[in-house]
């Protein structure tokens, strides 16, 4: 799900937090100068670029966004989706900044109809693990002190590959569920170069880790006519998430994190829907994966957003999206919690008769704890096909 993450150059003030950031046993050194990518990694939650716009207030009933399992009913036919999302981040301590760019694919979705059925199968991230962090260091060897560069780098994340279905009851009332498993890998890597490599050898040394977990989720859909609103449900009860160094020595277990959601979308006004979307994250039942010293927060999820239509192109509005988010991160800056706010806009432009929509959403996240400010970018672009 992911590709590159462009290597970021610390010094100074940067080493505190290295130190501090990833007290979990995936790391044999210390972490990339982030908050968001803490612990085993940052959450993406499989956000569609159409939900990403909203500020994640659309995520209960978007076909696209793999949370509610009910809401698939409502894209009405077969469809293919795939979305690209680089992001682009600034963390800034005691005045010094550094800048590093992520690029992902963080989902790719097929659904498809028959009569009241409809199933999708989708692949996303649950987490993010990927960066690359480089600084100068110094080591004594007798009365002599050689230059190195330190390298510290991990690549991986873990999955999210659902299989739902869902049944449409009646035109108002649609129920889903769905089977997850959580595939993952993660390969951590330590090395120093001297710059004197007749004194000092250089060394590089990498642990590879493997992820298994599986769970389950529920979903509803509930559509008041009279009153124009629009209601979901979601919850997620997971199952066992294992950790082993390789293939085989299992390192820890813990379980896929309980999720509830609930949203209420208001689409009295032609041509536009208002929608509200409040969650909790149970980032707690991770605990057994990492050692006791990992931070874990459970995390409540609000957000509150717009779609709205504009012009027509081949009888087809193309759609205006805005929306704020507010969320807690699943790992702690020491005993401090991290927070995130984001705000979010985006559009939705429909091509060759609205077989093909082209969905783009950008949001602007902020991440700080006392000291340390993180800001990014997250620009997310989403393809619908359908044949």
């Amino acid at each position: 799900m992911r590709m590159t993450s462009r290597v970021c150059v610390t010094v100074g003030a940067w080493s505190t937090l290295l130190a501090a950031l990833l007290a979990a046993p995936v790391s044999p050194a210390a972490a990339q100068g982030s908050l968001s990518m803490q612990g085993f990694g940052y959450p993406i939650g499989g956000q569609s670029a159409r939900s990403q716009g909203s500020g994640s207030a659309l995520a209960g009933i978007d076909p696209q966004t793999p949370l509610n399992p009910a809401s698939i009913v409502l894209n009405g036919r077969l469809q293919a989706y795939g979305q690209y999302e680089p992001e682009f981040r600034t963390v800034t301590i005691g005045g010094n900044s550094t800048k590093t760019t992520t690029s992902r694919f963080p989902l790719f979705m097929v659904t498809g109809h028959q009569n009241k059925a409809t199933v999708a199968l989708s692949f996303s991230s649950l987490m993010d693990r990927t960066w690359i962090n480089t600084y100068a260091d110094t080591q004594s060897l007798g009365s002599e002190r050689i230059a190195s560069t330190v390298l510290t780098q991990s690549v991986g994340g873990i999955a999210d590959a659902r299989l739902a279905v869902a049944w449409t009851f009646t035109e108002y009332f649609h129920v889903g569920g769905a089977v997850h498993l959580y595939p993952g890998d993660n390969k951590v890597s330590v090395g120093r170069i001297f710059s004197d490599s007749v004194h000092a050898g250089n060394f590089d040394v990498t642990n590879a880790y493997t992820f298994a977990g599986s769970a389950l989720s529920l979903g509803a859909v509930y559509v008041v006519t009279k009153a124009h609103l629009i209601l979901s449900g979601d919850l997620r009860l997971g199952g066992q998430l294992a950790m082993r160094l390789g293939d085989s020595t299992k390192v820890g277990e813990g379980k896929i994190p309980f999720r509830a959601g609930m949203s209420a979308s208001y689409d009295g006004i032609a041509g536009s829907v208002f929608s509200v979307r409040i969650g909790t994250e149970r980032w707690s039942d991770l605990r057994g994966l990492g050692s006791s010293s990992l931070g874990l927060k459970d995390a409540v999820d609000m957000a509150i957003g717009t779609e709205i239509a504009g012009p027509r192109i081949s009888n087809t509005p193309v759609l205006f999206r805005a929306g704020y988010r507010t969320r807690g991160l699943p790992f702690t800056y020491g005993a401090t919690a991290v927070t995130e706010s984001s705000i979010g806009g985006g559009v939705g432009v429909p091509f060759i008769g609205g077989r093909t929509i082209l969905d783009v959403g950008a949001s602007r996240a902020t991440r700080n704890v006392p000291g340390i400010s993180e800001k990014s970018w997250l620009v997310s672009v989403g393809i619908g096909i359908r044949p």
